[in-house]
This record gives structure tokens, C-alpha cells and sequence, in this order.
């Protein structure tokens, strides 16, 4: 017999899961959604806490720990802890640090929705909700995340992928660090430049080689080395993507002009609109303008009137190292080769070649 089978967990994540998703559909919005997402968040958040609290002792998620018993958990027949008493049971016996001020207002607010009736303007709906997301994610990973199953913790991804381009979420998040944020730029410590998951102005990255590079929104860090590393795959993805698809691929360079060294990157919207070019070495940071944009035809005008390797690479080398020359040339001959396929092609069928 087919059955349906929750954990606190499950049934905890389940129950966000659910809320979150017409937060990430525009169409999907409405008066009614923020409704159910309001009482879906604060159920969920309710049921990971009372498994944290689970996992000390399972008597203690019975209102009256006196009258405790296993037959009557199992088959839910019992009060479980109201919330006041819950957070206080968190915090004193699992030693749990919660800011439960977000979590009240999201209650209160469910209890609106639920029991009575309710008058608020959109914004401060959101603005509530965020602020539970905020601290039942904060909560997640500090307290939940290592007694999680690898698709428990697929799911909460999932949710908080969802939640980091909520815009509410995002503002709140960058008000929250803004003194940090202003701090780097002011002491020149670093760069606040698009987080490469969630694309916020929010990811700092450091002079300072043994500092982590971090985003202040979704919270994702990288080593320095790791973050460029990651660049480069993706930059040599995407001439990939473009060579299938036989079109251009803007390329531009990687050495750095004031420190020499092949660690400048182009910053890029999500759109893969080019915003500025920074250096990870040093920091030196240079707008998109239209002075590369010349450089960059100049250089494509050049190489079309280039011929044999040896002259394709005398013009490679002025802008590019060694290595991204050969490879740039080795993709300018396979492009060109697979024109002269298609040309040869088309003359067959048009019976210009017989």
C-alpha cells in the first residue's frame, strides 16, 4: 500500500518549498499567493525548529513534557509546543541562538490571515516574509544542515536560490551589510562587484589573497584562486557555445595593464552585457567604453586581412598570452573551416559544383 511518508524536516521544507514558488513566478502573484505563502512559511519554520528541539530530547516538543508519550507522538495525538515556549526551549536546553523578532511578526501575520482578517500594503507583506526567509535559512545552515539528508538539502538550495532573487529579500539583506559593504570600498580593501549566482552588487572580492570572496546576499564564497578558476571554465565554455553556434565571441584581455598579470575579468551582467573590467591581482578597475570597443574592431579588421599562423599570431600575441593566442587561433581555423564546409555544401546543392 502506497503511503505518505514526512519527516519534521520533509514536512518543514515542504511547506516553504511550496510558499516560495509564486515569489520566483511574477504571474503567479496575488493577493491570495502572499496569503498561503504567509501560512505555509510560518508552518514550515514552525516544524524546523520543533526538530532541532526534536533531536534533543522528543518529549520536549509535547506542550506538557510531563505527559510525553511515544504511542501518543506517533500517532499525533498530543500538543505540540506553542511558539513562545518553543523558542525559549531552543535557546535555554539546545543552546540555539534565534533572533525570533522576524519569525513573530511573520506569526502575527499568519494569525491575521488566519483567523481574522487582513489590511496591509504589499510591501510590508514582503518585507515580512523576508525577514523569516532571512533567519529560517541563517537557522538551516547553522543548526539543521548537518542532520540533513543530500535531498534535503537539494530542496533547501532550491528555496534559497528562490529566495536570493526576491527582490525584498535582496534589499533587506543589502541594508542589513550595507556599513560592511561601504567599509571595503571606502578603505579600498577590495571590490564590491555582480555576484556570479544571484548576479546582486553584493560580492565582495579582496586584494588580500588568503581572504574568501563572499556574497553579501546569497552568502556564496570562493577561494580567490577558485573564483577565477571558475571564470576561466565558464569564459571557455561560452566560446564553445558560440563556436556551435558559428557566431562571435567577444574576446578581450586578460593581462592586466597595470600589474601585468592574467588576472583581468570582464564583469557581466546577466544579461552578458559587458559592465567593466576589473583585476583581481591588484583591484584595478576599468569601465566598458567605447575605446574597446574600437580596439576590439580594430583587432578583428586586422586578423581578417592575416593569412598564414605565423601572422595570425603576431597579432594575437600584442593583446593576449601565448597559450590564449594559440587557442584563439586554433578556434579561428576550425571556424573557418567549418565556413568553407558549409559554402562547398550549399554550392553542391545548387549544382554550382558538379
Amino acid at each position: 500500500m502506497t503511503k505518505i511518508i514526512l519527516d519534521l524536516l520533509d514536512n518543514g521544507l515542504d511547506y516553504i518549498y511550496e510558499a516560495v514558488i509564486p515569489i520566483s513566478t511574477p504571474s503567479r502573484r496575488s493577493q491570495h499567493s502572499w496569503k498561503y505563502t504567509v501560512l505555509h512559511i510560518y508552518s514550515g519554520i514552525e516544524l524546523l525548529l520543533k526538530e532541532k528541539l526534536r533531536q534533543e530530547h522528543w518529549s520536549l516538543i509535547f506542550q506538557d513534557v510531563s505527559s510525553a508519550d511515544r504511542r501518543r507522538l506517533e500517532d499525533g495525538d498530543f500538543v505540540s509546543v506553542y511558539h513562545d515556549e518553543l523558542v525559549k526551549r531552543i535557546s535555554g536546553i539546545a543552546k540555539v541562538s534565534i533572533n525570533d523578532e522576524p519569525i513573530k511578526k511573520l506569526r502575527n501575520l499568519r494569525n491575521r490571515f488566519e483567523h481574522f482578517e487582513v489590511n496591509i500594503s504589499l510591501v510590508e507583506c514582503e518585507k515580512i516574509v523576508a525577514g523569516a526567509l532571512d533567519e529560517i535559512i541563517k537557522f538551516w545552515e547553522n543548526y539543521l544542515i548537518s542532520s540533513s539528508t543530500d535531498e534535503q538539502q537539494d530542496k533547501f538550495d532550491t528555496i534559497k536560490s528562490i529566495t536570493t532573487e526576491f527582490e525584498a529579500y535582496r534589499k533587506q539583506r543589502l541594508e542589513k551589510y550595507n556599513k560592511a559593504i561601504k567599509g571595503i570600498e571606502e578603505n579600498k580593501s577590495g571590490l564590491i562587484v555582480p555576484c556570479p549566482d544571484c548576479y546582486s552588487l553584493s560580492f565582495s572580492v579582496f586584494k588580500d589573497d588568503d581572504k574568501e570572496c563572499k556574497c553579501f546576499v546569497c552568502d556564496r564564497k570562493y577561494k580567490k584562486a577558485d573564483y577565477l578558476k571558475n571564470i576561466r571554465e565558464k569564459e571557455a565554455a561560452d566560446k564553445s557555445v558560440h563556436s556551435l553556434r558559428s557566431d562571435s565571441y567577444e574576446l578581450y584581455d586578460i593581462i592586466c595593464s597595470s600589474c601585468k598579470k592574467e588576472t583581468r575579468v570582464r564583469c557581466e551582467d546577466k544579461n552578458w552585457v559587458t559592465q567593466y573590467y576589473f583585476c583581481l591581482n591588484c583591484l584595478d578597475k576599468e569601465e566598458a567604453s567605447m575605446k574597446d570597443d574600437l580596439e576590439f574592431k580594430e583587432l578583428l579588421r586586422r586578423l581578417e586581412k592575416a593569412d598564414t599562423e605565423e601572422e595570425y599570431m603576431k597579432v594575437l600575441k600584442e593583446r593576449f598570452s601565448s597559450e590564449e593566442s594559440t587557442e584563439i587561433y586554433q578556434e579561428i581555423r576550425a571556424q573557418k573551416i567549418r565556413l568553407l564546409q558549409q559554402e562547398l555544401e550549399r554550392r553542391n546543392k545548387s549544382g554550382e559544383i558538379s
